[in-house]
């Protein structure tokens, strides 16, 4: 019995917990194979909408920065007639940054992609994938807007203001170059940043006082209720607006021009004239598409 103390009951607990966890291990190593281990996607928000086509696997990808212009331009693709006779349905992604950009572009999964120019300069995808420019947005400056006086850039002056950015870093003027700034001066963590969807929606802090400044772009738009006078430049030179682009690996000239169409339909919808002011890029007769 002396040879059994090992087992008293106050050791039973400890036992039975080693047991239980061999019978564990024994039976997951059997199983660990069939489990699907997938990274995540670098974004997960898309949405989706039936087009017409009947073949299943004719889906057209579309990227953009935003959830709104992704809707939208879902939407209006999926009723749109030469889009109707060529796919099945349509896919639109957005958010994830430049990283999601650079995957789009650059392996060439998307069919209709908002980017910057140098993404695509980068990655050769002209050439690689076939991508044509549909539109571009013209050149633009970043800057920190004030209603009562005009910002100065300084440690001293920012430390402690409410700034109103945008809540995605793909903006240049509404977040990464306002960002950029503020680590330089070190003060990422001495002012309050006030994030909104839109450039449209920094504007509704500014006028009601939510924030004491916002980092944007400058349009006609805003003489009506702020001061250019109390504008600050942060980007040394312009910012060159980023464009629309289609994959095209045959002359689908239908497919080129309902998309210049639709994009058109949704620029005069922008409340931004920024946004507003789409270049589009030859290739289609003026008439189809609205300009």
């Amino acid at each position: 019995m002396n040879d059994l103390k090992w087992l008293a009951p106050k050791t039973y607990p400890f036992v039975l917990f080693f047991l239980a966890a061999m019978l564990m291990w024994y039976v997951g190593k059997d199983t660990q194979n069939a489990v699907d281990y997938r990274l995540p996607s670098i974004i997960e928000e898309h949405y989706t909408c039936v087009a017409g086509a009947d073949a299943p696997d004719k889906k057209l990808t579309v990227y953009v920065n935003t959830e709104y212009v992704a809707r939208n331009l879902a939407n209006r693709l999926c009723a749109d007639a030469v889009v109707k006779r060529q796919y099945h349905q349509v896919q639109a992604w957005w958010g994830g940054g430049e990283a999601a950009a650079i995957s789009f572009i650059g392996k060439g999964l998307g069919d209709v992609v908002n980017t910057k120019d140098n993404i695509v300069e980068a990655f050769d995808a002209e050439k690689t994938y076939g991508y044509k420019r549909l539109a571009s947005y013209p050149q633009y400056q970043a800057y920190l807007i004030a209603l009562h006086e005009k910002p100065v850039i300084s440690r001293e002056y920012l430390i402690g203001r409410r700034i109103g950015l945008v809540d995605y870093p793909t903006s240049r003027s509404g977040h990464s170059i306002p960002m950029h700034m503020l680590q330089a001066l070190g003060l990422q963590d001495q002012v309050t940043i006030v994030y909104s969807h839109s450039h449209t929606g920094l504007r509704q802090l500014l006028a009601s006082g939510q924030v004491d400044m916002i980092s944007s772009y400058w349009s006609e738009d805003d003489h009506e209720r702020f001061s250019e006078n109390y504008i600050q430049p942060i980007s040394e030179s312009d910012i060159s607006g980023s464009s629309w682009y289609l994959k095209m690996d045959n002359r689908n000239t239908d497919l080129f021009c309902a998309l210049q169409t639709n994009l058109a339909t949704i620029a005069e919808q922008q409340a931004s004239t920024y946004f507003g002011q789409l270049h589009f890029s030859e290739g289609c007769p003026e008439q189809f598409v609205g300009r």
